[in-house]
């Protein structure tokens, strides 16, 4: 699949920092996210003269059984705002599965809606094979791919990356400086993101006010060369606190930036604690 979709690009960035599985992390430390949690997220363009909000991006998290064991049902969906669907609708919804156990992905789905463009998708893990079974169809068109890969403990789709890097005890303790990978698992490839821990940061938005965070700069490669040059670059500042949520991320294009902002949240499992207000614990 050439094409890497409005949405899959945001999810990718949001879950850009991880790069090990979390062993064993449901009974040796508390989660950071909980059954019942939903971030939302607004995503937009700003340049100099302009700042506008184009797109709502919203991730709900239950629990449910798959394959006759427990699970997490995470559940994506990017749409556009509705001034913007009379240009450009976007309405694409991501689905994962994953063992309460390890956190690793068992099943995921995408059925993808961006102008005239529809793309359906599905993920099938098989771990005990060390396997991922991958299809794809572009709905307008016909096309259908679909490819078996050999895959390594930490080889995940995007909205699986996004709830294990979360968890890693080792993102509060990393060095300035210091650089990892991840793979992203697609339909007909397995791309990697490459990324640097910037140091803290207090980060100011409209909707949490200011947030004591974690930045982080990511790289995503090109295609299946794996090669950085010329790849899609952002920032990503995720909340130095137990829910490790990300904040706020931004991608340079060739006039002004992409970005994505929290907005809203519910049922999380720890205490916002690194939101200030002037210094102090927000109210």
């Amino acid at each position: 699949m050439k094409r890497f979709p409005i949405f899959m690009s945001l999810v990718a960035v949001l879950c850009a920092v991880g790069g090990e599985r979390v062993r064993g992390q449901s009974s040796a430390r508390p989660l950071a996210f909980r059954a019942g949690e939903e971030l939302t997220y607004t995503a937009g363009y700003a340049s100099t003269m302009l700042t506008t909000d184009v797109a709502t991006v919203t991730f709900r998290l239950s629990e449910g059984r798959m394959e006759g064991g427990p699970a997490y049902r995470i559940w994506a969906q990017g749409v556009t705002k509705p001034f913007f669907s009379v240009f450009f609708r976007v309405n694409d919804v991501y689905e994962t599965w994953l063992d309460t156990a390890t956190l690793r992905p068992l099943y995921a789905t995408s059925d993808i809606q961006e102008g005239n463009y529809r793309y359906r998708s599905r993920q099938w893990f098989d771990w005990t094979k060390g396997e991922v079974r991958t299809y794809g169809k572009n709905q307008k068109k016909g096309y259908e791919r679909g490819r078996t890969m050999s895959i390594g403990e930490s080889d995940f789709d995007p909205v699986a990356h996004f709830f294990n890097l979360r968890n890693l005890p080792s993102i509060g303790t990393m060095r300035k400086g210091e650089a990892g990978f991840l793979n992203l698992v697609m339909i007909d490839t397995i791309r990697r993101i490459r990324y640097v821990y910037q140091g803290r940061e207090i980060i100011n938005a409209p909707a949490t006010g200011q947030v004591r965070c974690l930045k982080f700069s990511c790289q995503l490669a090109t295609g299946d060369a794996q090669s950085f040059k010329d790849g899609s670059e952002f920032l990503i500042w995720i909340s130095d606190d137990a829910n490790r949520i990300p904040i706020y991320m931004e991608t340079p294009i060739r006039v002004g930036r992409v970005q994505a902002t929290l907005t809203g949240w519910k049922n999380l499992a720890h205490p916002f604690s690194s939101q200030l207000v002037d210094g102090g614990k927000r109210k």
